[in-house]
């Protein structure tokens, strides 16, 4: 184990905890050496596909293969656990993994891409959608023009109200021009598509563009012999539509952008479904790389619903000579933007619900893919990236582009996040983390000594983890903190504090960049017993009998473990009448299953200890609890319990 806090980031967390949120996330999804890209992989019914692991992907950077380190799956249904299992968690450690904290969901509106009756279907079918959602899951409702703060919440009477509110404001783009031009052949002519402009002319000005005369009698009259300004009107107006549509989808794109920088400042994964008719996002005109690396920052994923546009419109008084064409073109834009976020794009027919339970499946899980960048990967710049499956049984969705800072860099964001973490008010649940507390004596100084565990899930990939931990007493103010870097996805530490109330907070992120934090109330004191003893606690077996001890969170697979008791008699006081007996017995049980008399030791006039190895490996898995029961000279004084978990 090894200590990452150098003093700047100690100082770093007491410094920034009071100041208000608001530090941007790291621009990559890292530990120091790794780079992680979200995938998703589904079936054709949009349900995830399990079982993946660094064979089934492979992954290139510009063109160059780069190594897979592992690969993690992760469900989204660990935030959601059932109130059962939550309920049969162990009550001496504090931990993340059931705090319902849902998903975060933001239904964006493409009003200026939306004609105001269209739209009304599809926004009532999206107020249905949300009460499909976790009771647990964050929803906001924004236009994409919105430029304030986001605020997610689990009210969905307040969502659907602001949805309630919101219309479409597109016009059709061709009511103010003199000639019914569609808008592929503007885009078209406008690129300098001749046969196209002369197909259109002689649509609808009767004759070729090469007369000089017009062949229509009646316009003939008009312009008295002159020639026919008809066919450069027509180029004149394509331009126009040309230039209108892409003008408005540019300033789409960059509102896009704007709300894609204000989610940035929202922590965890997030979800955008965006309702729109279409966008022109032209491949040889719109680079839509810069959009994909902002969702990759941002930690967010497009998925777009293409409203559905009829055939016929009241409004308008002619339909467009290209309309099957110019659809295809709307919905190839919100493609690439959907492609660009990790997303996809559904067709939504009226309030037909199906898409929305579509994105609801691809969203319950997806991979962490981490791999090895190369040095050409690590100069802060923009890189295109491919990840594909090396085998069929799925459709994958990943982003297309990254940035990945030099090391330096790195090392600074993530111990920024830390410190974000740290003073954050909300939970971070993507990493499931697990802490418990134990409480001793200092004799002579009349302080508590506060050993700190923490834990994080086991997994397949890295096991290097970034902890973080500040104490705060009664009034807010912090007393102790500090931050390691572990390599065995477990921490262990230590603080003293005069006897009191205080409020723990420990943060960790791992090599994938998920983070997790969990606050607990910590009461630094001992017991008030005829003969006062400190919490119990249950350590893995140390190497060398000195060795400090590394405290058994929660879970081990370890074939053997330790307790450990400390008892603090009266001055004058003797212990070599004590005995301190050990037992082991399921948690939804009353028997003991193993009892062990510890031994007993005097470390100085005013504390003792009492030590037990506990052969466990051959108790099947499951929750037990551990009790320590103090006699003296033959009569109970005291007792104390630990709960912990074999896990195999």
């Amino acid at each position: 184990m090894r200590k990452a806090g150098l003093a700047a980031v100690l100082i770093t967390i007491a410094s920034a905890l009071p100041a208000p949120a608001g530090q941007q996330p790291p621009v990559f999804r890292s530990g120091v050496d790794l780079v992680t890209v979200d995938a998703t992989v589904v079936d054709g019914q949009g349900r995830p596909v399990e079982g993946l692991g660094p064979n089934d992907f492979q992954l290139e950077v510009d063109g160059q293969p780069r190594r897979i380190v592992s690969v993690q799956f992760v469900s989204r249904g660990v935030s959601t656990r059932s109130a059962e299992r939550a309920a049969a968690a162990p009550t001496d450690a504090s931990s993340n993994e059931f705090v319902n904290d849902g998903w975060l969901v933001l239904v964006a509106v493409d009003q200026a891409n939306i004609r105001r009756l269209e739209g009304r279907a599809s926004l009532r079918a999206a107020g249905r959608f949300l009460d499909t959602l976790s009771p647990w899951d964050r929803v906001a409702v924004a236009p994409v023009n919105y430029a304030g703060d986001l605020e997610f919440s689990t009210d969905r009477a307040r969502a659907r109200r602001q949805l309630e509110q919101m219309a479409g404001e597109a016009d059709p783009a061709f009511v103010q021009f003199t000639f019914n031009i569609g808008l592929a052949e503007a885009l078209s002519i406008a690129d300098g598509g001749r046969a196209k402009l002369e197909q259109v002319i002689r649509r609808e000005c009767g004759g070729p563009a090469a007369q000089t005369r017009t062949e229509d009698p009646a316009r003939a009259a008009e312009t008295e012999g002159m020639r026919d300004p008809c066919p450069i009107q027509i180029e004149q107006e394509a331009r126009a539509v040309a230039q209108h549509i892409r003008t408005r989808a540019n300033l789409s794109l960059s509102e896009l952008m704007g709300l894609i920088e204000t989610l940035k400042t929202v922590d965890g994964p997030k979800t955008m479904v965006l309702l729109s008719e279409g966008l022109i996002a032209e491949p040889q005109l719109v680079d839509l790389t810069a959009l994909g690396v902002a969702a990759q920052e941002a930690r967010v994923t497009i998925y777009v619903l293409q409203l559905e546009t009829p055939l016929f419109d009241a409004s308008d008084d002619r339909v467009s000579p290209t309309l099957f064409e110019d659809t295809q073109i709307r919905a190839d834009g919100l493609a690439r933007l959907a492609g660009a976020a990790k997303g996809a794009l559904f067709r939504l027919v009226g309030s037909d619900p199906e898409p929305f339970r579509r994105i609801a499946r691809e969203l319950s899980a997806y991979y962490l893919v981490a791999f090895e960048p190369g040095e050409s990967d690590r100069d802060g710049r923009t890189h295109r990236i491919r990840l594909s499956l090396t085998r069929g049984g799925g459709t994958l969705r990943a982003r297309e582009a990254f940035r990945f800072e030099p090391t330096p860099r790195a090392l600074t964001l993530t111990e920024e996040r830390i410190v974000e973490l740290l003073r954050a008010a909300s939970v971070a649940t993507e990493l499931p983390l697990r802490v418990a507390t134990y409480s001793y004596y200092e004799p002579g100084s009349g302080k508590v000594r506060v050993v700190i565990g923490g834990e994080t899930e086991p997994t397949d990939g890295p096991p290097e983890v970034l902890f973080g931990f500040v104490l705060l007493d009664g009034r807010g103010v912090i007393v102790a903190s500090e931050a390691q870097e572990t390599s065995t996805r477990r921490f262990a530490t230590a603080a003293v504090v005069p006897p009191g109330v205080y409020t723990l907070k420990v943060a960790a992120i791992d090599r994938y960049g998920r983070p997790g934090s969990i606050p607990r109330a910590v009461l630094a004191g001992i017991s008030d017993a005829a003969l006062p003893t400190s919490e119990l606690m249950v350590a893995r077996v140390p190497a060398r009998a000195d060795a400090p001890l590394d405290p058994i969170v929660e879970t081990t697979g370890d074939p053997r473990v330790l307790t450990y008791l400390e008892l603090y008699p009266a001055e004058g006081r003797s212990l070599s009448e004590t005995d301190v007996m050990i037992s082991v017995r399921p948690a939804d049980g009353a028997e003991a299953v193993l009892t062990l008399l510890a031994a007993v030791s005097s470390r100085d006039a005013r504390r003792g200890v009492a030590r037990a190895v506990l052969p466990i490996d051959k108790l099947p898995n499951g929750r037990y609890i551990v009790r320590a029961e103090v006699s003296d000279k033959g009569t109970v004084v005291g007792q104390t319990e630990r709960a912990f978990t074999i896990a195999r």
